[in-house]
């Protein structure tokens, strides 16, 4: 989704995180998380990605674990809870719909976050809405900028001190103090640009071509198709009072079908530019 304009960007994105928290059919959540998961690997490599699925995974189990302890609804009873609750099948089965739904969420939103750098950000809304462009511009640089810069500050005190409490809260209070003075920095330079003011022109990088038209038709109608299915009932689920959603047939099956395109578009794509860009050394070593 790299090379697509701004616009299909934030659309493509807002459509799929809204779609993985909307619907809680169990084939749904699967279909999110595996395209959040394989577009994750493929955008940050394995081992970067390893980290983070642990952190997901770890969420997505806590949430399993206590919905069951803190809802009891359900008709099922499984057996009883020392406070005198009854634990339900029903409670156990949407914790884990619950927790594959926040884990495709926190994955398209991490990958949102890497495709919608600063400057896609600062042209999609700077027109309209200057300031707020400006502060989650700056918000989201400011994560990368805030790792590496804690990485310059502890390579360069004491190692001997590293291990001490009082070494670290020194850090953290050098790299509050940047990041202050950074956001100071940036604000008076924007302010110098002329940034926000009426009439100003600005350069763009980003041209929306026959191709951006093309992906913003197929998901334009490949949205409204699965939306219409949901509200129409096609991918139905509920797991309260007892779980049981809409039953299998040819109508709910071209909604799952049309999902997967969507969900998988950007793996697929990925999958298919790298493999171009393999042929193309390869002939260029030949």
């Amino acid at each position: 989704m790299e090379q697509y304009h701004p616009i299909v960007n934030i659309i493509y994105f807002g459509l799929v995180i809204g779609c993985s928290m909307m619907f809680l059919h169990p084939i749904c959540l699967l279909i999110s998380i595996i395209g959040a998961a394989g577009y994750t690997v493929l955008l940050f490599g394995y081992r970067k990605s390893l980290k983070g699925f642990l952190g997901v995974g770890i969420l997505m189990l806590l949430t399993a674990i206590i919905n069951p302890t803190f809802s009891h609804q359900g008709v099922t009873e499984l057996m009883e809870l020392p406070g005198g609750n009854m634990l339900t099948l029903e409670s156990i089965l949407f914790g884990i719909g619950a927790g594959f739904m926040l884990g495709s969420s926190l994955l398209w939103f991490r990958i949102a976050s890497e495709i919608l750098t600063t400057d896609k950000i600062v042209y999609l809304l700077g027109g309209l809405f200057p300031i707020l462009g400006l502060l989650l511009s700056m918000i989201l640089g400011f994560i990368p900028k805030v790792k590496r810069k804690y990485k310059e500050i502890t390579m360069c005190r004491n190692i001997e001190e590293s291990r001490s409490i009082r070494h670290h809260i020194q850090n953290i209070s050098i790299l509050i103090t940047w990041m202050l003075e950074d956001a100071c920095e940036m604000g008076k330079s924007m302010k110098g640009r002329g940034y926000g003011l009426s009439g100003r022109t600005r350069y763009t990088i980003f041209r929306f071509t026959k191709r951006d038209a093309g992906m913003l038709a197929f998901m334009i109608i490949a949205g409204v198709y699965v939306i219409t299915g949901s509200v129409r009932g096609a991918i139905e689920w509920n797991y309260y009072p007892v779980t049981m959603g809409a039953g299998f047939d040819i109508y709910s099956l071209s909604v799952y079908v049309v999902y997967v395109l969507l969900c998988m578009f950007p793996v697929v794509g990925e999958s298919v530019r790298n493999i171009k860009e393999v042929n193309v050394m390869a002939d260029d070593i030949e």
